[in-house]
């Protein structure tokens, strides 16, 4: 660990700007953000957005996102879909000329169809056979969509797909269809070069549960289908955030993930409050005990895989909002690396179980 420790020596103090760049190619970390993290913002309170004269255009998006010093875009494909849900291969094209021209990295694809009134009921679980195929089938060739921008992970964010109430839905029949559907998904993953991955949350929209609730569900529905097929085709995205809702420690789902064999596709990293909303705040802002434990976590697993920033900077400026994730998400993943470096003798520490000699032990590191 002491290469690790040499090469910690050249960032001191709180770092900032091309320090950061420097930061991330030296320890070859991946960063980089969604591209609905770069605004306009608008919520139930305020539906016209806070910034309402923000072009909220793709090619706008991806400039704040370069502005902000990022090197990695996640796109969406509900940006790609048309109302008739066709996919707009044109500006699929238009994408990569503005990837190109910002020389931002492709950090993976969010399939992500809640946004359309048509799935309010769900997408691969609808309790519509028809609009349940057409949401498969959508899925299916927002892979090629991937593909074609040479993401090599796409992420299924199934955010209709859940209840509001007690007793209001089959969920036998329900983890039936998401069952198939996913192993559909995964398959074709698979014969693309993809890695199929899902993220799990507890709640919101869906006010009762959502259909994959926790990681550990998303774990196991993963490893379920890996099995049937006989290759890892299905990994998980962890949000951050998400894991704090239901008040899991986000490191404790990183290393069951690597015990139970099912890749680590994808990280989302904001900061959300225990038992809270899904806030999507500046990372760094809420338990850094808790992140510094989770990027320790990731170090720890061999994770080589973007982070990416899921966040929604509301009434701040996204550049801005954008440029303090990055530069507090650096000096956190310093703090987790500087333990990490004296990996050994903690471990040893840890070992013993006095809680006391190991909060002694790290006070100093991260302070």
């Amino acid at each position: 660990m002491s290469d690790i420790s040499e090469k910690l020596s050249k960032f001191k103090g709180f770092i900032t700007g091309s320090q950061v760049d420097e930061f991330f190619r030296e320890f070859d970390i991946k960063f980089g953000a969604g591209v609905w993290a770069a605004g306009d913002f608008s919520d139930r309170f305020n539906r016209i957005g806070y910034f309402p004269e923000m072009p909220s255009d793709l090619k706008s998006k991806l400039k704040r996102i370069h502005e902000a010093g990022i090197e990695g875009v996640a796109l969406i494909n509900a940006q790609f879909v048309k109302p008739d849900s066709t996919i707009d291969w044109n500006l699929i094209d238009e994408a990569e000329d503005y990837m190109r021209e910002f020389e931002l990295k492709p950090a993976g694809l969010a399939l992500d169809l809640s946004g359309f009134p048509k799935w309010k009921l769900g997408t691969l679980t609808n309790p519509d056979i028809r609009l349940r195929e057409e949401a498969l089938n959508v899925i299916l060739e927002s892979l090629e969509i991937a593909k074609r921008l040479k993401m090599d992970v796409a992420s299924l964010w199934p955010g209709q797909d859940g209840w509001d109430y007690s007793l209001e839905v089959n969920y036998g029949k329900r983890l039936d269809w998401l069952y198939e559907g996913c192993l559909t998904v995964a398959k074709q993953a698979k014969q693309l070069g993809l890695t199929f991955s899902i993220e799990a949350k507890i709640k919101e929209p869906k006010e009762g549960n959502m259909i994959i609730p926790t990681s550990q569900f998303a774990l196991l529905l993963a490893k379920s289908i890996n099995s049937e097929l006989g290759f890892n085709a299905m990994g998980i995205t962890i949000d951050y955030g998400h894991e704090l809702m239901y008040a899991v420690e986000p490191a404790f789902t990183v290393y069951a993930a690597k015990k139970f064999d099912v890749p680590l596709a994808a990280f989302h990293i904001n900061t959300a409050k225990t038992h809270s909303n899904d806030e999507d705040r500046i990372v760094g802002t809420g338990d850094f005990w808790a992140f510094i434990d989770f990027l320790y976590a990731s170090i720890d697993v061999g994770y080589k895989g973007w982070m990416v920033l899921d966040q929604f900077s509301y009434r701040m400026d996204p550049v801005e909002a954008l440029r303090l994730s990055r530069e507090f998400f650096a000096n956190l993943y310093k703090k987790a690396l500087a333990i990490y470096s004296l990996k050994d003798e903690f471990e040893k520490i840890r070992d013993i179980g006095d809680q006391a000699k190991i909060l002694h032990y790290i006070k100093g590191l991260i302070n």
